[in-house]
């Protein structure tokens, strides 16, 4: 058995495994289809750094929802310290605010203490206009955990596309 053969058996097992070609195998792997195609049949010999980069790349994709249009706990300790996004609405139903987070709770309670980047008009004098916490806006959250920052940034960029007013955080973010 060769030095690096354990590296294409890896390759074989996840092709069978998940019942699929070279070609779905390197969809899946974020690998190039030529190579997963020498891979396979023994022409070229992968390396620890290929395998283990393509077994990452299969994980990447997993999201858990924690919470999904729920109260505010009155604890925030009991969130997730986990990587994630989360969003937040008003009274109404609507986003006021989505983020990602390396820890998403430190990052919701950091952003609960801030300042809403909008405007908001209250009784008695509707001509003042004022910015309130988050806090005092959000009635319901949802906070899902994604283990990888591409996935993170990738996914809140899409869903402020997905959610464009004025409400939200100025950056729309861009795909990388």
């Amino acid at each position: 058995m060769g030095r690096h053969s354990k590296y294409r058996e890896f390759f074989t097992i996840l092709c069978d495994g998940l019942g699929t070609d070279a070609k779905g195998l390197a969809t899946a792997t974020g690998k190039q289809t030529a190579n997963v195609s020498q891979y396979l049949s023994g022409t070229k010999t992968p390396g620890k750094v290929a395998a283990h980069s393509a077994a990452r790349h299969l994980a990447e994709w997993r999201v858990v929802t924690h919470y999904e249009v729920s109260p505010l706990p009155p604890k925030l300790s009991v969130l997730p310290k986990a990587g994630g996004i989360y969003v937040f609405y008003d009274s109404g139903g609507n986003v006021i605010y989505l983020g990602q987070a390396k820890s998403l709770q430190t990052e919701i309670k950091l952003t609960l203490a801030r300042q809403s980047n909008f405007p908001v008009r209250s009784a008695p004098k509707l001509s003042k206009k004022k910015h309130p916490l988050y806090r005092d806006l959000t009635t319901h959250f949802s906070a899902y955990e994604v283990e990888s920052p591409r996935l993170r940034h990738n996914l809140e960029a899409l869903l402020l596309r997905a959610f464009p007013n004025q409400t939200h955080n100025n950056k729309l973010g861009e795909f990388w």
